[in-house]
């Protein structure tokens, strides 16, 4: 019943304002016929008020209705009594008919019958109360019975009519009701149809994935045993049928992929990422793809980059990649000879947005106007004989279609049989910033950096704190120059030093330019950090005076970030190019300071090749080295309380514990401010960093290791430390072991020896020993990716791919460093469509670094070893020494280890006594302290040593 009550609420108004607006029409009607304003005029505001009560109190309740009724009547009836004598008097008994059939607008019969009532009364007090009033000749009984006979006949038809009414709104009601009622169950089984449509595309969604997952295992076998079968000696008949398998495979792959794309894309769930990007990088990444293909048909791919394309742009270069990658892939394969040319312009500009279309025309077989009305659908090609000649799913061009949409454009062809092809499609994306692209690189040379900010204003001191914190910077907050300077005195007495201090100009006490002046003054301080100062006054004195005190930089505020991350850069290459620079690497090795040098580092590394490169650069840096090869021995060897260390490196991926896990073990015991607990790891997204330091570690320190880097971030956190015996000594006066025979040639491309001979400290027989080892550890490095990821053994794959990473990055072995890290990034985001392609990018990479270093396997076989010779008694004296530190060493994990043994084999060079080292060279290069432990007790045994030792 709400439409009834609205209906009668909105009446109800009406009546209220027809009631007061009777109330000047009286006022007037008196004034006219010249009867007495006053009483008639209260009379009918008493009416009104009677009305405006009852309706301000209960709004259209039947007691208003009643109440209406009866005011309704009672304005006639002063009417009448107004014109008493007037010719018009009769006439204002019609009032009374207009009155009564009004009172139907309450669709309430009730009501009806009051007002008939009140018609009623005030007749018969007009009558018989003042009847010369109505009738001046008296009472005229026939005329009122004639008038109630009237309203009774109109009373009835009015209340049927309500009635009536009533009614008929009850009926639509209920109709409403239905209608309601079978809304909401069609909208039941709309949602429930819905959810049984949801359902079945999560259950098709689930079965793709799963039987994706099915089918990708075996092939991925299948593939990577095609590999390596490929690798061994078969006949020609066998090798063409492998081949064949292989290629197969991988097309059933690819289309595997495609499914699982489209199938994202069809349900909505492809969403598009914004980057910064360099178009040409993109589309030279797409086309080297297909080069090698084109290169064998000799089809010549040409890229076209008009001028007003910019350099960086910003929008989804992976998926840019991927139509360029399908639509020039298409067109190699459709073309026998001629050349392949991707075309690029900008085809609109608006401020910062454009709109791009690229054409990629080749010169292959063309298309009917038949063909070309099948394209862009899914599982469809131009007709199935190209099927059968050139391969392909169908699906290619259909996503590609999809993705070039998703980025607000359009693809097209044209084409004519016989006379090649040309796509054309347009996407939108907004012009990017090179400087952005630049500053992600800059941000790394921030890395390790210790800040000093002071500042009086704690937003100020916020607002930096937060440019800092974004770049993984650690940064400490002063409100005063006099806290710097106490500061600053506090780090020095712990030998830890700031590399950059931000203070501002006007503080209270001392300002920027006294506090500097102080700290340059004072006794206590003997290395002050480069000092920028900032300052919301761009005052010339200000800045002179900056100057005069040996401020490297004026920065106003607000801080640009840009302009902040600029000076830094600056700062820090300057301070480092005017280090001067020594003739060789050898001349100019790393070393923490004096103080420092003799410290007990505990390296927890798993890698033989990373860790043996850290143990040369700490153990060239003063330090003393023990190794734990995973987080579960660190934890163990940190937490013994017969060894003490000053300093954790703690690698981050590591089997059986990783070194998040080990550190907030550790942690449980040993506070950060006793063990300084540093990262080091290839790891080097914002987020893994975010992780070690949530973890309880100090410091982060990125792979490939540098050495001046790592020994800058050793100094932040060692503490000085007296030398215990003469083990602080020996690490930094122990001898070099002599190098090996057979040099390093000047160069070993893809290897960049000059650089990575920096990382080893200029030492080329490590360089030569750790490119030997990458041959022995790596050379099956890709059959065992394919076989971790056929097993589903991602965890393990992504170790080994991270592994590699930052191997290859430490042998400066770029493009295998880079390749790894796509696949490692690939393989910890599941995203496994294109995982093959990743694969065989990196063993493409990969082939070039491990022949290059087997050849110089071959070059040790061409030099000519010592004749043998006897082990004289002080030879024999001497190994026995050297065996009993080995051991000593090996107990305690020692990388001191492994120089005792190089020491150990020279001395033994040449002698048949040097042939059973074998026993232990192994386990030693493995850092396996166990097994060399035990291959000791053997090398032991076939000496004779403890019988030469009675």
């Amino acid at each position: 019943m709400a439409e009834l009550d609205r209906l009668r609420h909105r009446f109800g108004l009406f009546l209220v304002f027809l009631i007061w607006a009777h109330v000047p029409f009286v006022a007037f009607v008196a004034w006219w016929i010249d009867r007495g304003i006053v009483a008639p005029t209260l009379v009918a505001i008493l009416l009104a008020a009677a009305l405006q009560v009852s309706w301000t109190l209960r709004g259209p309740a039947p007691v208003t209705r009643y109440v209406s009724a009866v005011a309704l009547m009672g304005q006639p009836a002063l009417l009448v009594f107004m014109f008493s004598g007037h010719p018009w008097q009769m006439d204002m008994h019609m009032y009374f008919f207009a009155t009564l059939a009004l009172v139907i607008g309450w669709c309430d019969w009730r009501p009806v019958v009051v007002a008939a009532i009140a018609v009623a009364v005030h007749h018969l007090m007009l009558n018989f109360v003042f009847p010369y009033a109505v009738f001046p000749l008296g009472a005229d009984l026939p005329r009122v019975y004639l008038h109630a006979a009237i309203v009774a006949f109109q009373t009835v038809v009015l209340v049927w009519l309500s009635v009536r009414l009533v009614a008929s709104f009850r009926r639509i009601k209920a109709m409403s009701d239905e209608i309601v009622l079978a809304n909401e169950m069609l909208e039941q089984k709309v949602a429930e149809r819905t959810r049984e449509a949801n359902a079945a595309n999560i259950a098709k969604s689930l079965f793709l994935a799963n039987m994706s997952h099915e089918i990708r295992t075996p092939m991925n076998a299948i593939l990577g045993f095609s590999h390596l079968a490929l690798r061994t000696e078969m006949t020609p008949k066998q090798a063409d049928y492998v081949s064949k398998i292989k290629a197969a495979s991988t097309a059933l792959l690819a289309l595997i992929n495609d499914i699982l794309d489209f199938s994202k894309i069809e349900a909505g769930m492809l969403s598009l990422e914004n980057t910064h990007f360099k178009i040409r990088e993109t589309i030279e990444n797409a086309t080297s793809i297909s080069a090698v293909k084109a290169a064998e048909k000799g089809v010549d791919i040409r890229i076209n980059i008009d001028d007003n394309v910019p350099t960086t742009l910003l929008g989804d270069a992976l998926r840019l990649n991927q139509i360029l990658l399908n639509l020039v892939s298409n067109a190699v394969k459709f073309t026998e000879r001629g050349g392949v040319i991707v075309s690029i312009r900008a085809l609109e500009k608006r401020e910062r947005r454009l709109v791009l279309e690229v054409a990629i025309r080749d010169t292959g077989i063309g298309m009917t106007p038949e063909q070309q009305r099948l394209l862009f659908r899914s599982f469809s090609q131009a007709d199935s004989s190209m099927t059968r000649k050139f391969g392909g799913t169908g699906l290619g061009l259909a996503i590609s279609k999809q993705l070039v949409e998703l980025m607000g454009g359009s693809i097209h062809v044209e084409s004519a049989a016989g006379a090649g092809s040309t796509f054309t499609f347009t996407v939108q994306m907004e012009e990017g910033d090179a400087q952005l692209l630049a500053e992600a690189a800059d941000v790394e040379t921030l890395r390790g950096l210790r800040v000093l900010i002071a500042d009086d204003n704690p937003a100020s001191r916020e607002i930096l704190h937060s440019v800092f914190e974004g770049w993984s910077v650690q940064a400490d907050l002063v409100a005063s120059g006099t806290e710097a300077i106490a500061l600053l005195e506090a780090a020095e007495a712990r030998g830890v030093s700031y590399d950059l201090m931000l203070i501002d100009w006007k503080m209270p006490g001392l300002d920027g330019i006294e506090s500097v002046e102080a700290m340059r003054s004072s006794e206590t301080l003997t290395r002050l950090p480069t000092i920028m100062m900032v300052s919301a006054y761009a005052r010339e004195e200000a800045m002179e005076s900056a100057s005069e005190a040996g401020i490297s930089a004026f920065l106003v505020k607000p801080i640009d970030t840009a302009l902040l991350l600029a000076e830094i850069t600056r700062l820090i290459g300057a301070s480092s190019s005017e280090e001067p620079v020594a003739t060789s690497a050898v001349q100019s090795i790393p070393m923490v300071s004096p103080e420092l040098r003799g410290s007990r580092i505990l390296l927890v590394e798993d890698n033989e090749i990373n860790s043996e490169v850290a143990m040369e650069i700490l153990t060239d840096g003063g330090l003393v080295v023990e190794l734990a090869p995973n987080g579960r021995i660190a934890c163990e060897m940190a937490l013994d309380s017969d060894r003490r260390y000053d300093l954790v490196l703690m690698d981050v991926q590591m089997p059986e514990m990783d070194g998040i896990e080990a550190t907030k073990r550790i942690r449980q015991t040993i506070p950060a401010d006793r063990l300084p607990i540093l990262a080091m790891t290839a790891h080097a997204y914002e987020q893994e960093r975010q992780n070690c330091f949530n973890a309880g570690m100090n410091d982060h320190v990125a792979k490939p290791v540098d050495p001046a880097t790592l020994m800058r971030a050793l100094e932040r956190w060692l503490k000085p430390r007296k030398p215990e015996g003469t083990a602080a000594t020996a690490a930094t006066d122990a001898p070099a072991p002599a190098e090996a025979p057979a040099e390093l040639p000047p160069a070993l491309p893809p290897f960049d020896l000059d650089t990575a001979l920096v990382r080893v400290n200029g030492k080329k027989a490590l360089l030569r020993k750790l490119i030997l080892s990458f041959a022995t550890n790596y050379g099956d490095v890709i059959a065992t990716l394919r076989a971790e990821i056929a097993a589903d053994g991602f965890d393990d794959a992504r170790r080994l791919a991270h592994s590699l990473k930052g191997v290859s990055g430490s042998l400066e072995l770029r493009k295998v460093a880079e390749a790894s890290r796509q696949l490692e990034d690939a393989i910890a985001h599941r995203e496994l469509m294109n995982i093959e392609d990743l694969i065989e990018r990196l063993d493409e990479a990969l082939q070039p670094a491990l022949d290059a270093a087997r050849s110089l396997t071959s070059a040790d076989a061409s030099i000519p070893t010592a004749s043998d010779a006897c082990l004289d008694p002080a030879s024999r004296a001497e190994a026995t020494r050297l065996i009993g530190e080995l051991r000593q060493q090996l107990a305690k994990r020692s990388m001191r280890a492994r120089k005792t043994f190089e020491a150990l084999e020279t001395a033994l060079q040449g002698t048949p006594e040097a042939a059973h080292l074998g026993q232990i060279r192994d386990p030693i290069s493995r850092l396996d302290f166990s097994n060399a432990l035990a291959g000791l007790d053997a090398v032991e045994r076939e000496f004779d040593i403890r019988e030469v030792q009675k």
